[in-house]
């Protein structure tokens, strides 16, 4: 089975089952193609749909049977035919762009332009659990219904809300669907599942907008332009080069002097041409967060900011984290 969208008239094949409602898609299983007419696509675009149809079908001697389905009237047939390709998603055509381009590494392809999604799930009107969709609604809390489940797709963070009335069904969907978003972004997501009542975080991400970037590495970068240049920006610039295309071969001699030079300066362990004893190193705790010195561990006494001297990810440039205890004053980082 092959999935192609309408291109400036022109077929082009796609590999994930992402319907945008200003576009035409054909489905293409060799004996039956299926016309998918999203419905905000203009007039031009059902025509060239139906033409592309002919076409391909006269290109194999024209015994398929060809099929218009309109936006929201999908047949079971349809939908089972679409299931094994993915979650079957209908977004607005702006949305579209971003969710069919593939994953490199670090942040995920096309996110400087992404905008949040939120999505119903619903079994009500699906008789197999195997040809439900996945539909966008409008990012807002007035979108939530009791009967049903959501998934916030948040861009680096998948989010999962569950109604009070909502079936089994829809649970078992939304989380199936919750881990197939993790799976395509090369799993940088951490899905959270959320149940109406207790679903404070949940809320708080509708709140922030559809415009708002969930991404650590966005963020930290937008933080460092705001705060200008301070010293431990100017000591990450200096222990992480930037890439560059000529490589430099390195003898043995040299790199034992390297380490020698790096002794007699008193760095502190672990973080290269950094000296700063001050802060101290731990373990990452599993449960909940604790100060090393005093032993606090009220969320409000300890105070979480970015430490540049401790580059992560070079390009794009990603910090790690320092914690400071409002009770006692130590600093600490997390190993």
């Amino acid at each position: 089975m092959k999935l192609f969208l309408i291109e400036k008239g022109e077929l082009k094949e796609i590999t994930k089952p992402i319907f945008s409602s200003g576009d035409v898609y054909l489905v293409d299983d060799e004996r039956t193609i299926y016309v998918w007419i999203g419905n905000k696509c203009s007039v031009d675009e059902k025509t060239a749909g139906a033409a592309q149809a002919r076409t391909l079908d006269q290109q194999r001697g024209g015994a398929a049977k060809i099929i218009t389905v309109d936006q929201g009237f999908e047949t079971k047939e349809f939908l089972k035919l679409v299931a094994p390709m993915g979650a079957m998603k209908i977004v607005e055509k702006n949305y579209a762009k971003t969710l069919l381009k593939d994953v490199t590494t670090g942040d995920w392809a096309g996110f400087t332009e992404w905008r949040n999604i939120l999505y119903r799930v619903s079994s009500e009107e699906f008789d197999d659990i195997n040809a439900m969709k996945m539909i966008q609604v409008p990012f807002s809390k007035a979108s939530l219904e009791s009967e049903d489940c959501f998934v916030a797709d948040l861009g680096n963070k998948v989010y999962i809300w569950q109604g009070n009335a909502c079936t089994t069904t829809e649970k078992v969907k939304a989380g199936q669907w919750g881990r197939s978003i993790d799976a395509d972004r090369a799993g940088l997501q951490q899905e959270t599942i959320f149940e109406e009542g207790d679903d404070a975080e949940f809320h708080a991400a509708l709140d922030r907008g559809e415009e708002y970037k969930e991404s650590d590495a966005v963020q930290l970068k937008a933080e460092s332009v705001l705060e200008g240049e301070d010293e431990d920006d100017r000591v990450a610039a200096a222990i992480q080069p930037e890439f560059k295309s000529e490589v430099k071969e390195v003898t043995p001699a040299e790199v034992q002097a390297d380490i020698s030079e790096v002794k007699a300066s008193g760095a502190a362990p672990g973080i290269p041409g950094k000296t700063d004893s001050s802060i101290v190193t731990i373990e990452a705790p599993e449960g909940r967060r604790k100060c090393p010195e005093c032993g606090t561990d009220d969320p409000h006494m300890i105070h979480e900011s970015v430490d540049k001297s401790n580059v992560i990810l070079d390009y794009p440039r990603v910090y790690g984290k320092k914690y400071t205890c409002g009770n006692c004053g130590v600093l600490w980082r997390e190993k």
